[in-house]
Parts: structure tokens; sequence; C-alpha cells
């Protein structure tokens, strides 16, 4: 209870509570979605739960199947973790922005909405994929780091700090890879101050804890990569287009301007541009020296995000990059925006941006809470302007007639039988968005690697490996591919189109196939 005595407690827990509350009302009853495809995907994971994964580690599939075990393998099961991921965050930065606030409860109250304010965040709160478990701990892990430095200056134990810093690094990594330049960014920051944390009460004691912790966060992902031949490797090469990735190899000299450019306006646009530039505006000011505060702690924030946003800065003079790769950079720049509004607040330009950043990420998660009501009216306005912006609801619309549509389709064709005929899909996603959308959700497969695309996490599950030999001699529905590329890459006996069916405002056909076994075309 002493935590609700604290100062900034109503700062730190209010905006929190209420977007919580609001989320799980208005996305979780009033105006729910269908999944995405990668929803489904850590879904279908969570099935089979596995030491890692082909692209990801455990961590979010363990975060479904904890929550889906009581509320049901339904949208607000899977997506409940994510909501509840992005409630801590929120309490986590508003913690960090108190640790920089110098008793300012109005830097507290800025960062604290500042973060419900940030657009990645909001899409990823609203969404049950790897950011926000990712940012959570990546984010508590730099409130930990920043509290070691004072209390190393005053000669305090550093060791609760140091420990629960490794736990909260080794929770991110098994969340998303990324969280390794989180690793590196923080050491970064407290570099300066090494001698004296060392020399702390219980340093050495924390250091060991912790960084067991952190080891105990990345063992399961490389025992599972040693066991299967380290394809996680293979496939982050494969996205900064080197030799030995999953993806392709691309040379210097294939090097497009766009790419950079991209990405930089990939950065501006997660926390939304005004947003942004306000971050930017803040690091310079603290830079300079400019704050009404030295705060030289902010140095440890800084540096919890500059690694990632580098790195990330040189993948894209290697190919192209997306948006949420930057995830957990934003989170931890908030308190220079907030000190550096807080310092100049009355000023007529600082209620026109926060009035302009207010305003949009409203408007934001208004459309977010309300998206199947809200977004196709806005899409028809859109077009109706000559606007080329969509609204993307066809990623989480029309799964479920999608997935009817081809359970009709294999039930006039076969009967009964095409109640439980396998079903095999020839893209990764739609393999999960169909295995979750049909009733009964059985198990489907994919058959990516046999269509030559690249390999999935399905390839490793045993109860959704798709193998030719495996299912010889068996009525199969297949969706997805053309006529030519299945019978190139399965050579079936018997192959007629059943129809087609929409998804994903795309027209995909539908398959009934036989495969012969080696011994009935030898007894043939």
């Amino acid at each position: 209870m002493k935590y609700l005595r604290h100062p900034h407690a109503a700062a730190i827990l209010i905006p929190a509570i209420l977007v919580l509350m609001a989320r799980i009302l208005f996305q979780g009853f009033i105006f729910p979605t269908e999944l995405s495809g990668d929803e489904a995907q850590y879904w279908d994971w969570s099935r089979d739960l596995q030491l890692s994964y082909y692209t990801k580690g455990p961590g979010v599939t363990l975060i479904i199947a904890f929550f889906t075990s009581f509320l049901g393998d339904v949208e607000f099961g899977v997506r409940l973790g994510s909501y509840l991921a992005h409630a801590l965050t929120a309490v986590v930065i508003g913690i960090l922005g108190s640790q920089f606030s110098g008793g300012s409860t109005r830097v507290v109250w800025l960062t604290s909405i500042g973060f419900q304010c940030v657009l990645g965040y909001q899409i990823g709160g609203s969404l049950m994929t790897v950011d926000m478990p990712m940012v959570l701990g990546w984010s508590l892990a730099t409130v930990c780091a920043v509290r070691v430095v004072p209390l190393a200056r005053e000669n305090q134990s550093v060791f609760g700090s140091l420990t629960l810093m490794g736990a909260a690094l080794g929770f991110s990594f098994l969340a998303k890879y990324t969280a390794l330049l989180a690793v590196a960014g923080l050491l970064i920051g407290l570099w300066p101050w090494r001698k004296v944390i060392l020399a702390a009460p219980r340093a050495r004691q924390g250091v060991w804890l912790g960084s067991s912790l952190f080891l105990s966060g990345i063992a399961p992902v490389l025992i599972w990569n040693a066991q299967h031949g380290w394809p996680t490797i293979q496939h982050l090469l494969g996205h900064i287009a080197v030799p030995g990735g999953d993806s392709g190899t691309v040379s210097w000299t294939e090097f497009q301007v766009e790419w950079p450019v991209n990405y930089l306006l990939q950065v501006l646009a997660l926390p939304g541009p005004l947003l942004a530039i306000t971050m930017g505006f803040g690091i310079v000011a603290w830079k300079r020296g400019q704050l009404d505060r030295p705060l030289p702690e902010l140095r440890v924030a800084l540096c919890s995000a500059l690694p990632l946003l580098l790195f990330y800065l040189l993948v894209s003079f290697k190919g192209e990059t997306e948006g949420n790769w930057t995830a957990g950079a934003a989170a931890p720049l908030l308190p220079f925006a907030a000190i550096w509004i807080d310092g100049r607040y009355q000023k007529r330009a600082m209620i026109w941006l926060r009035g302009g950043i207010l305003l949009r990420s409203s408007l934001t998660l208004l459309l977010l809470l309300t998206l199947p009501w809200s977004g196709p009216p806005i899409s028809k306005a859109l077009s109706a302007i000559g606007s080329r912006a969509k609204i993307p609801l066809y990623r989480v619309q029309g799964h479920r007639e999608f997935a009817s549509e081809v359970r009709r389709l294999a039930l006039e064709a076969l009967g009964e039988a095409g109640a439980t005929a396998p079903i095999i899909c020839d893209y990764y996603d739609r393999t999960a968005l169909m295995a979750f959308s049909l009733p009964n959700q059985p198990m489907v497969h994919c058959a990516s690697v046999q269509l030559g695309s690249r390999r999935s996490a399905y390839d490793d599950l045993a109860a959704t490996r798709f193998t030719v030999e495996a299912f010889s001699d068996q009525d199969l529905i297949l969706v997805g591919a053309d006529e030519q590329r299945w019978r190139e890459a399965l050579s079936p006996s018997h192959l007629i189109e059943l129809g087609t069916a929409l998804q994903r405002e795309r027209t995909r056909r539908i398959f009934h196939a036989r495969i012969s076994s080696p011994q009935t075309e030898n007894e043939h």
C-alpha cells in the first residue's frame, strides 16, 4: 500500500488503468476483431509448447497458453496478455518518468500520457504479438539500470536492482531477440559509473544473480537451436540479407536510397511524428545542458535506445526494414520529451504541440478501440477523396467467412468426410488463421517448403509438419496456391479445383487432391 501513497502514484497508475479498462471493454467485448495472421500463428504454436521456435522465443506462446487455459481459445483469451503487458509497461514508464522528475508531478503525467500517445504501442497493445512483452521487459530493465546509479552513489545495496534488471532482460529476450541490443545499450549507459556500482553493497552478488537470470532467459532458445541446427541464426541473417540467411542475399551494389529513408520515416512514425520530434528536441537540449536539471542518469535511458536505432539504420542499407523493429527504443526516450515540454509548458508553441500530439493519439486510440465500427466509413471516406491511405481491416476481418467457405466446398466435394479432411495451406499465417477460425480448431498444415518458399515454425512442430509421405492416399483440401504450383510440389494423382474464396481482399483457390504413395503407384 505504501506505493499507492507515493506522490506520483496517480500520474503513474491512472492513464494505465483507464486505457486497460477501455481495451478490455471495447476491444474485448463491444467491438472485437478477429486475430491477425501473426497472432493466430503464435496461438497455434501455443498448442505445442516448445523451448523455442524458428523465428521467435517461447515468451509470447507461454503468455497465450496461460490465458487461454482458463479463458478458452478465443480472441480475448489470446489478446489479454498484450492488454496487460501494455498496461504494465505504462506503469513502468511512469516510474521512469518519476525517476527523472525532480519532484515535478507534471513530468510524470507527461511521461505517462506520452506513453499512451505512442502510435506503435497503441497498435501493439491491441494485438498479441511479441512487441509489448518485449517492451515491458526492456522498459523494466531500463528503470532498474537508472535506479542503480543513485543507489551506488549513496552507498546503498544495488542487489535488488541488478537482479531485477537481469530477469527483465531475460524475459524481454524470450519475447524478441532484439532485447540483446538493450543489454548492450544499458551496459554502455552504466559504464561511466561502473567503479561506483561495483563498489556498492552486494553489487557483485547482484551482477552474478542478474546475469544468471538473464542467461536463464537465453538458455531455452540456445538449447532448442542447438538441437535443430541453429535455424534462428539463419532467420536473423536473412533479415540483414547476408550469406547464410533464409531470405537470400543483397549486395552493397544493390543498395536503394529509399531503404534508409523509409527506415527514418518508420522511426518517426512509431511514436508519431510530433512526439518523435519532441523526443529529439529533448535529447539535444540535454546534451547541450539546456534542461532545468542536469540529470546525468538520462544517459542510461538514451543508451537503452541508441544501439537499437543505430543497428537497424545499418540494416536499412542492406534492405527494407519494418516499422515495429525499433519498438524497444521509444519508451526509454519519453522522459526526454516530458522534461523538455515541462520546461516550456506555458509557451504558445508548446500548447499547440501538446494539442497536436493529444489529438492524433486520441483519434488513433478511438479508431483502434472501435475499429469494426469506425474503420469502414473512414476507409470509404479516404477512397472518396482519392487518398492512397487505407485502414487494413482485412487483416482482422473475414477469416471466419473464408474458413467457412473452405469447409463448405470440402463438404460439397467429399460429403461428411470433408469435415475431417486434412487442410494444407500454402503460407504459414494462412495456416494459422484457418486453424483458429474453423469449428473445433483442427490442426492445419503448411506446405510452404514444398511450394518453394522458406521454411516456417510449422516444419518443426510434429502435429503440423507436412510431408508428402505422411499424407499419401488421403483426401486433402489444398488452400492458396495455384494449380501449377501444387502439381509441381506434390505430384498429385488427383487434383481438381473446388472453387475460390475471398481472403484479405484477394481470391484464394481451393482444391481437392490425393497423393499416391510409392506402393500404390507400383501396384498400378
